[in-house]
């Protein structure tokens, strides 16, 4: 990486910003203080002026406006404990389906670990659009192709409002805008300094420090703002976390309607059956034809040194008198099993519950980070000046720098690679000096064998280490058209502004490069002088013992420095984001209606905006050399988009009996991509209001969105995952020797569970169900799970979405007493995708294959993307790139209450207010290329979410109130009731929990403010309420949390906060 270019990025950035605030300077202190009297005038213009609300160039007011539109207030949300962007927006009811957040850390995402998107009404984040200050942000990130604004890059305290369209937005803002738009409103009303300092603590970990310092001033024909925010906040590891500080659990219902945890099918043992899960399992060594033995330093049961087995096959203690012990493992009072027992005490040598074998168990493993730390600074700058001529022509600018660092811990990856017959350190290699024939003990020679060692080491794949930088400029100037007075009814204004926007994302992380571990393992070889040697002589090869004490320890060994220094590499990439955009438009009064008079006001204008990616990997990235870590080649293109615009607004009646508004707004867009055929999107929508306390509106209109330079330049990824395979014979379904693990084995169909269809699906596709995996005289064994390589790109023959939005609902405004303000609304809204595109997970493609409910035949067109070894028929590699699936849409309705009043309580106003929110989903529908699914009730998809807030001010002080909601959820098809470890040997069936319950949060605070000074403190999640559990084989969660939902992450939380301005 080249740090002195990045450094000097940063330095230029800030340098601009602070040239920007100081811009105006030489004509500030010029200015002349207006009176007393002119200053309670502009107040009180102020007050009055309408804002203009996201959707439209037309100014409107919340409740007046067509589309549906909520406003959440930068204010209300932190005193409610709302310190982070992602965190404001992710809790609106609309933002269905998964949500990235910080609990992301180990997974894979576009935009890298740390960064947080919001997507609405269950669509995904690329389609949603992101504005700050009403234009359009840039995307940001590492890992090769960002896809969507970060929103761990916003500064969070400077936000004054946001506001959400949730309607289909193309044709007034351009591609992307399909399930809706996030305006980020910052604050530009700061008049002197302005001074805030936040802290918040869960009850352990997660604590969040914020500064932020203002500094504004404006005169008749200026205003100048600049700030800066400092976000800290520390990691909250999984044993500091009250929800996930153990381990993985089992959770299952029973058929008798209990929940069953403990874990049965472990085997006699020192220490009771828990409800942690025991994988993975380290510390072990597999021995083909054979399967896993245990390290115990100094100790054996099977004539392996240093190593023992745990359980073999029923009839064996015959064979093995003293040794082997005939046992009952779910304690059902029937002999089931036997155990190696060297001791001869009737239970495991050793103790799969020690967090020695048990990896999730350790402290070190626990020690990572369940929330991931954030540093991030934000520097933020914006003004304009009024030249005070004929047109009123205002100059105007913006500039934004964000930097986060984020430092993810993330412990527990596992090494297991082969170590041949021939490696001095195989201690199942005969012809090496300590080596023994493994399987001899046992009863069935075999002499020299390749073994892997499962284990992990510390400092392996185990700290991602991201740093994102952004900057935005925003320049630009307005005024009046004096040309255009006479055209029309006048009033003709422009404005052309100019955004430049680039970001830089920097991301490395340390592990075992593969190529060098490969070539220590395979060259290793003890000379005569008994010394062991390795490689040419000349490539620096260390020798690597994988069999040392030092490897096996809890929680993960450690490397000697100089395997260390031999094996460990830096896997680094660079990614660079720009946006270049160009806007100008010109609005005026085209005519009046000749039969009431109204103003038809006209937008007309024209857009240019520019995208570009660029990647830097190195090697190690490229070409994925690190051991068990995925290849990212990045993504590198560009593309122009050039468009044309219009609005216009009739406003067919006024005043009129049952008509006192009739207005109709229709908007549309020009938009050529490089590589698309123009398109054209369309608005239109209407207010009715047949009284002044109730309205009728509606929207229809058609968005477009062009596949994103992820979707479309990258270059490519791949990584190995472990896949489950339908095809391969299950275990149950195996008739073998258990005196002779050489035998073949054979099918039992009777033994077999797997659905006719899976086994149609197979035998369609040229797979013999009934053989696949067994072994034979010619064919090792293998079972279903198969480490198998899945590979994604950019495609450049994807069709760019479009689709069809439609809002409908009313506005209720009661109008019987002054005595109390009283609001209800309701949208129904109807959002369709066609040529939607996607990128399928390895698992989703195996599944649609070959165990698909509405292609029971095979006949899937997924089945094309799965490669097969020649001579096996094992799993070997899955084409995941991305793909028009067809058709995804979602349904449902917002619900909106609003109540207001104004009490008299001793010399003082006690003011009340209630904003209860809700969303009802009536679909989530995708048609995958001829297979239809609802997400519908899922987890992530629950049929209500909503929340309320309750308002209290009275004097000096505000109470603040809020609860929020998420519906339970279930997946589609949850799995059928059987002998599950956790009730086997119980007179009941049980089943994995697929499902999650209602959840009620509530967060509460109390503000006391004075004239120049504030103090808010406050408690969210007050009764620290836990998020629901599930079991991990069936919903997307770590340890047993589902991820992305939405419920709370640290437990219950104090904060305070303290202002100060002058």
């Amino acid at each position: 990486m080249n740090q002195s270019n990045d450094t000097k990025l940063h330095k230029v950035s800030i340098a601009v910003l602070v040239a920007l605030g100081c811009l105006a300077a030489p004509n500030l202190y010029a200015q002349e203080t207006d009176s007393l009297l002119e200053e309670e005038e502009e107040e009180v213009k102020e007050v009055v002026e309408r804002i203009a609300i996201t959707g439209s160039r037309i100014k409107r007011e919340e409740f007046s406006n067509a589309s549906p539109i909520q406003i959440i207030s930068g204010d209300i949300s932190r005193e409610l404990g709302m310190f982070d962007t992602s965190e404001m927006l992710q809790s609106a009811s609309q933002s269905a389906g998964q949500q990235i957040d910080n609990t992301f850390s180990g997974f894979v995402l576009d935009n890298g670990p740390g960064a947080a998107t919001v997507g609405f009404r269950g669509l995904g984040a690329a389609r949603t659009l992101v504005l700050v200050n009403g234009r359009r942000v840039a995307p940001a990130g590492v890992g090769g192709a960002p896809t969507s604004p970060d929103l761990n890059l916003i500064p969070s305290v400077l936000i004054d409002r946001i506001e959400n369209l949730f309607d289909g937005a193309s044709a007034v803002y351009g591609s992307d805008a399909i399930a809706g738009v996030s305006n980020i409103i910052l604050r530009s009303n700061v008049e002197g300094f302005d001074f805030q300092a936040t802290v918040a603590a869960p009850n352990e970990g997660g604590e969040q420090t914020i500064l932020s310092a203002m500094y504004g001033m404006s005169g008749d024909n200026y205003s100048f703002n600049i700030a800066a925010e400092y976000n800290e906040r520390r990691s909250q590891t999984f044993a500091e976390s009250e929800y996930v500080n153990e381990c993985t659990e089992f959770v299952y219902e029973g058929d008798d309607g209990n929940i069953y945890t403990d874990y049965r099918g472990i085997g006699p043992n020192t220490t009771p059956p828990d409800a942690c899960d025991i994988f993975p399992l380290s510390n072990r060594m597999s021995i083909p034809f054979f399967g896993s033995v245990y390290r115990t330093e100094g100790s054996t049961n099977i004539g392996i040194p240093n190593w023992s087995d745990s359980t073999s096959g029923l009839g064996n203690a015959a064979f093995f008198p003293g040794f082997v012990t005939e046992v009952d493992t779910n304690g059902d009072g029937i002999i089931d099993n036997a155990i190696w027992d060297g001791n001869g005490d009737g239970f495991l040598d050793f103790n799969f519950q020690d967090p020695f074998y048990s990896l999730e168990r350790s402290d070190y493993v626990n020690s990572r980070d369940w929330v991931s730390p954030l540093k991030r600074l934000s520097l933020y700058a914006h003004g304009d000046y009024l030249l005070q001529d004929d047109n009123d022509t205002r100059i105007f600018y913006e500039a934004l720098y964000a930097q986060r660092d984020t430092n993810v811990f993330s412990p527990g990856g596992q090494l297991f690679e082969f170590v041949g017959a021939e490696n001095p350190f195989n201690p199942c290699g005969t012809d090496i000096e300590n080596g023994i024939d493994c399987r001899a003990g046992v009863g069935f020679p075999y002499g020299s064998q390749e073994v892997r060692p499962i284990v992990s080491i510390r400092g392996d794949r185990d700290t991602n280490v991201v740093d994102v930088s952004q900057y935005r400029l925003v320049g630009g100037v307005q005024g009046n058209l004096g040309i255009l007075a006479d055209v029309g009814e006048g009033n003709w204004t422009y404005e052309v502004s100019a955004i430049y926007s680039a970001s830089k994302g920097d991301n490395s992380i340390i592990g075992i490069n593969e190529a060098n571990l490969l070539n220590s393992l395979d060259t290793s070889v003890r000379n005569a002088d008994n010394s062991i040697t390795c490689g040419t002589g000349s490539d620096g090869c260390v020798p690597v013992n994988l069999f040392s004490s030092n490897i096996y320890q809890e929680g993960g060994g450690t490397l000697t420095a100089a395997e260390g220094a031999y094996l460990f590499d830096s896997r680094e990439i660079s990614t660079e984001v720009k946006q270049t955009m160009l806007t100008g438009y010109i609005t005026g009064d085209a005519f009046t209606l000749p039969w009431n008079n109204q103003i038809v006001p006209l937008v007309l204008g024209a857009e240019f905006r520019k995208d570009e990616i660029i990647t830097d990997a190195n090697p190690v990235a490229a070409e994925g050399l690190l051991w068990g870590y995925f290849s990212d080649e990045g993504a590198d293109g560009s593309r122009n988009l050039k468009e044309v615009f219009f609005e216009t607004e009739a406003p067919l009646l006024r005043g009129e009996k049952w008509a006192e508004e009739l207005t109709v707004t229709a908007s549309g867009r020009w938009t050529d991509e490089t590589f698309y055929d123009p398109e054209t999107t369309f608005s239109l929508k209407a207010i009715y209001r047949p009284t002044e306390w109730f309205t009728i509106r509606g929207t229809r209109g058609t968005s477009y969105r062009a596949p994103n330079l992820r979707e479309r330049f990258l270059n490519g990824t791949s990584g190995f995952s472990t896949l489950s395979d339908p095809c391969v014979v299950p275990n149950s379904a195996r008739i073998s020797d258990p005196l002779d693990i050489n035998s073949s084995e054979t099918y039992d169909a009777a033994e077999d569970q797997r659905a006719q269809r899976i086994l149609t699906a197979c035998s369609a596709n040229g797979i013999d169900p009934t053989s696949l995996g067994l072994q034979t005289a010619t064919q090792d064994r293998f079972e279903a799970g198969t480490s198998t390589e899945v590979s994604t790109g950019g495609s450049e023959s994807l069709a760019a979405e479009r689709s069809v939005s439609e809002t409908y609902g009313f506005i209720f405004e009661q109008p019987f007493t002054d005595a109390f303000d009283l609001t209800v609304s309701a949208t129904w809204y109807d959002i369709r995708i066609t040529d939607s595109v996607a990128e399928p997970s390895g698992g989703f493609i195996v599944a649609n294959c070959y165990d698909n409910i509405d292609r029971p035949d095979g006949s899937s067109a997924f089945c094309g993307s799965i490669n097969r070894d020649a001579t096996t028929n094992r799993l070997q590699s899955i084409d995941a790139s991305f793909i028009n699936i067809g058709l995804e849409g979602s349904q449902g309705t917002d619900f909106n209450i609003y109540y207001e009043q104004d009490f008299i309580v001793g010399d003082n106003e006690l003011s009340v207010s209630l904003d209860v929110q809700a969303t009802k989903l009536k679909s989530a529908e995708q048609d995958i290329l001829g297979d239809f699914d609802d997400n519908f009730g899922e987890p992530t998809y629950p049929e209500w979410r909503g929340g309320a807030r309750l308002r209290i001010a009275y004097s000096d002080f505000r109470f603040n109130w809020s609860t929020r909601y998420i519906g339970k959820g279930e997946v589609d098809e949850p799995d059928d009731f059987d002998t599950y470890a956790p009730c086997d040997g119980l007179d009941v069936l049980c089943r994995p929990v697929y499902y999650t319950a209602s959840y009620y949060t509530h967060s509460a605070s109390i503000n006391y403010s004075q004239d120049n000074w504030a103090v808010t403190v406050g408690v969210t999640n007050v009764f620290n309420e836990a998020p629901p559990k599930v079991d991990d084989a069936g919903v997307f969660s770590t340890r047993n949390i589902p991820l992305g939902v939405g419920y709370d992450l640290f437990g219950r939380t104090v904060f305070g906060t303290v202002s100060y301005s002058f």
